[in-house]
């Protein structure tokens, strides 16, 4: 693995020789670029007098850190110079900012997240998605998890690592200081099933919702002569935190309360970007009520629960959610109906007489992705198949056989 640094794995993923994956691969390096910067700042920042917060805050109201503020500079320098990325929006920005409205791909971020954690030398890192240009201005920001092409994060920590989510597989890099290049350590990570650490922030408990509480408790003490307790793992970045879950397996919970009545992190830079990675993984991203990836946002600061984590432990905390009123939307426990091949899903879009364009839309796709299917070079991941089935069903009722099928 070591030998395999960053731009070699995106070659090698994104192996469709054409300009869309070029760019792409373009926009994530120049990303990686400025994480190594940051990376940089962090491991000085008693030396360099960058610990400690700026005389203002930023549009969500919060303080800003100094390390903040360079952070995300550093990001809009250098995808600024990125001809392929038409704009940026960050956690520190009211608006965002436009570079070149007619290229492929828009960038959103939390440039540092946990900068609280700076003084105390704790955890932090980056959290990044990015987004098909599709209305070529600012409102391409404001779009559910599903025009997500890519998400990643940076954790600086013992050692800086960069993982990254493309073409629905999820890998790590770390940094090598002396080469200054992100070489793979973790290939196709996948979430555990069910994992022995649930992470929350229990001093919260007196404004939670009673059935949070009840879940909470009943984690901490299960009931049967065979269900075990977890314990309790929580950082406060939630970087830090959804990396160990990531890996791990558990869940991570932060839900909505009687201060923060529609939850507290940020959907677009924060909650969407980990849904793309951990439902790629093969956990679970959720807020109370639906899949994180299936919000439509009204505004790009818009703030949302999130629940994330092995698809076992989400499942029973839904179950706390649900019970005494009807099930929730998201039902992780139902697979696709149907078995999607190359050919079922090219006579599927052919019968829906729409091109791979306007298919991708309905799908919640790219054009290349769909190509991609029926080329048979990648399979659609669980969250695809859903779409497809979704997309057949909406004009078919026969669920017996899918006539799609070769």
């Amino acid at each position: 693995m070591r030998n395999i640094n960053l731009e070699s794995y995106l070659k090698s993923e994104l192996k469709d020789n054409n300009e869309e994956n070029d760019e792409l691969a373009s926009v994530i390096k120049s990303i990686a670029d400025a994480t190594k910067l940051i990376a940089m700042d962090t491991r000085v920042t008693g030396l360099k007098q960058i610990r400690g917060s700026l005389d203002k805050t930023n549009v969500q109201g919060e303080q800003v850190q100094i390390l903040d503020q360079i952070s995300n500079d550093k990001l809009v320098d250098i995808l600024a110079k990125n001809s392929s990325c038409a704009g940026y929006a960050s956690e520190e920005l009211k608006d965002p900012k436009i570079f070149n409205s007619s290229a492929r791909f828009m960038v959103v971020a939390d440039p540092l997240d946990g900068s609280s954690n700076i003084s105390v030398n704790m955890p932090i890192g980056t959290i990044f998605g990015i987004i098909r240009n599709t209305d070529y201005g600012k409102s391409s920001f404001i779009k559910s998890g599903r025009y997500y092409i890519s998400a990643g994060y940076s954790l600086y920590g013992p050692s800086d690592i960069f993982v990254i989510c493309a073409n629905n597989k999820v890998a790590e890099f770390t940094l090598d200081p002396q080469k200054n290049d992100y070489f793979l350590s973790r290939s196709e990570i996948k979430v555990p099933n069910k994992g022995s650490i649930y992470s929350v922030n229990e001093g919260n408990f007196s404004i939670w919702d009673n059935k949070i509480k009840k879940w909470l408790l009943n984690t901490k003490n299960p009931s049967g002569t065979s269900a075990k307790n977890k314990k309790l793992r929580y950082v406060g970045s939630l970087v830090a935190d959804a990396h160990r879950t990531l890996i791990n397996g558990g869940i991570f919970v932060y839900p909505s309360d009687k201060n923060n009545q529609n939850g507290k992190l940020r959907l677009m830079y924060e909650a969407n970007p980990f849904a793309l990675i951990f439902t790629s993984a093969g956990g679970s991203a959720v807020d109370l009520e639906k899949e994180i990836l299936d919000i439509e946002p009204e505004n790009f600061h818009q703030r949302t629960p999130l629940i994330i984590g092995s698809k076992s432990d989400v499942n029973n905390f839904l179950e706390h959610m649900t019970t005494g009123k009807k099930k929730v939307k998201e039902n992780t426990e139902i697979t696709p109906i149907f078995k999607w091949t190359s050919n079922s899903i090219t006579n599927l879009r052919k019968s829906l007489n729409l091109s791979r364009t306007n298919f991708g839309k309905k799908v919640g796709v790219s054009r290349a992705t769909v190509l991609r299917w029926e080329k048979d070079i990648v399979l659609p991941n669980y969250i695809n198949k859903k779409a497809l089935d979704n997309a057949f069903l909406s004009v078919k009722n026969d669920l017996i056989d899918n006539p799609m099928e070769d």
